[in-house]
């Protein structure tokens, strides 16, 4: 099913040059030494990593998620039935770059077909949060995955997480296909990444939205325990963001292109001018009055990184109880934490009481998602957590997500956008 691309030989040798040649030892990298102390993906890679917080130069450039601590590592055989890797989804971080191919045999074919027919006829209606991102999951990326490996495979790894959820995440065999097409599809969608071009500006933008969808189905199951914000889930999707700003320079050359007609989809909620010109309904997270206000460290760079952020929120919240809310609400939460500044991601995990706030705000708003399963409760957990985590002189700015945890039934309803 999965579609290989041929590789041209660079330099043009010749058959009798490699014979006569004997073949040329390997040298280590000598350009710095071994990283010991940078982020999980520098480590596994062997590079230097320059250790920048939130999230490290080397993972910005080439769209990769960046973490501190120890790196799990994940098994990623096909064939295994095997019962021993049963950790959860929220335990899972791969090395990219150490992963072989999947070899061509009668059960991965067999197995990739199943797959696809379950997302086709199962998964794809299921994951777009309105009637255009239901068209863009469902048909678009279908069609795409016959193209390329990079999107069958993400096609792949969310029909098998699909098939995991509908176990309750108990299934042996669904989280091994999981985390087999998880470590594939992280895999092939750098390689695009890294070579960015008018060939493959399409596929990244679709593989990259798989990730996305993984990225909450990972944030869902989460501990919540001793809460510490979930700054890898919004590095993860701020620096997909750098793969549609990528898409911007590509699409003049053939604005007809599938990425064209999903930027200009999505062009207003990147248009920063028009998102600041009202920002009204969320001014009072501005407020600087009280003594623990006044003692927060500010300037303008901070009034506005706060500004840009509340921005990319007001118009839900505007909404968030009307019986027939604009379109396009759907789309606003799930671009979010993509378009977000990455000085704000960097103030959630310092925990700044305002940035934890914000946060807060979104993840209430996040329930308006709760029937969709990759989603669910992650909103309500999240903006409780916070909620106990907040010290008490910032609770006040609470009062109203604290309202809609009471009863989230009083958002608006947004399936109707997918009806």
């Amino acid at each position: 099913m999965t579609v290989t691309t041929g590789l041209s030989l660079a330099g043009g040798r010749g058959e009798r040059s490699q014979q006569t040649q004997p073949p040329r030892k390997k040298h280590a990298k000598l350009f710095h030494k071994k990283c010991r102390t940078g982020c999980q993906r520098c480590r596994v890679r062997r590079v230097k990593c320059d250790e920048a917080k939130p999230i490290c130069n080397n993972c910005t450039r080439l769209d990769l998620e960046c973490g501190y601590g120890p790196l799990p590592i994940v098994q990623s055989n096909i064939e295994s039935s095997s019962t021993s890797n049963t950790s959860g989804v929220g335990d899972i971080l791969v090395d990219v770059e150490g992963i072989p191919p999947l070899p061509e045999t009668e059960a991965r074919r067999k197995l990739e077909l199943e797959l696809f027919y379950h997302y086709f006829t199962e998964t794809a209606p299921t994951v777009g949060g309105d009637r255009f991102a239901q068209s863009f999951m469902g048909p678009v990326i279908c069609r795409a995955a016959l193209k390329s490996d990079a999107v069958m495979h993400g096609v792949c790894m969310l029909s098998a997480l699909h098939k995991a959820y509908k176990s309750n995440y108990t299934d042996p065999q669904h989280m091994q296909h999981y985390s087999t097409y998880l470590n594939q599809t992280l895999q092939s969608h750098h390689k695009h990444v890294l070579h960015l071009d008018i060939d493959n500006v399409d596929f990244s933008c679709l593989a990259s939205t798989t990730l996305r969808v993984y990225g909450y189905v990972r944030l869902q199951r989460r501990s919540l325990v001793q809460y510490t914000p979930p700054i890898e889930w919004l590095r993860m999707s701020n620096t997909s963001n750098i793969v549609f700003r990528k898409a911007l320079s590509l699409i003049e050359q053939n604005p007809d292109s599938l990425s064209g007609k999903l930027m200009l989809e999505i062009s207003q909620h990147l248009d920063e001018k028009r998102r600041m010109e009202d920002t009204s309904e969320l001014l009072y997270l501005l407020r600087r009055q009280e003594p623990h206000e006044l003692e927060e460290e500010w300037d303008d760079e901070v009034y506005y990184v706060y500004k840009r952020t509340l921005s990319c929120l007001d118009c839900i919240w505007k909404h968030r109880f009307d019986h027939h809310p604009p379109p396009g609400l759907s789309r606003r939460l799930i671009l979010f934490p993509m378009i977000v500044d990455a000085q704000f991601v960097g103030y959630v995990a310092q925990k700044r009481p305002r940035a934890l706030i914000i946060m807060a705000h979104y993840f209430t708003l996040l329930a308006l998602h709760r029937s969709l399963w990759y989603i669910g409760d992650t909103g309500l957990r999240e903006a409780r957590a916070i909620a106990a985590e907040l010290p008490l002189e910032w609770q006040g700015m609470l009062i109203q997500p604290l309202e809609i945890l009471k009863d989230p039934s009083l958002l608006c309803n947004v399936s109707q956008e997918r009806d």
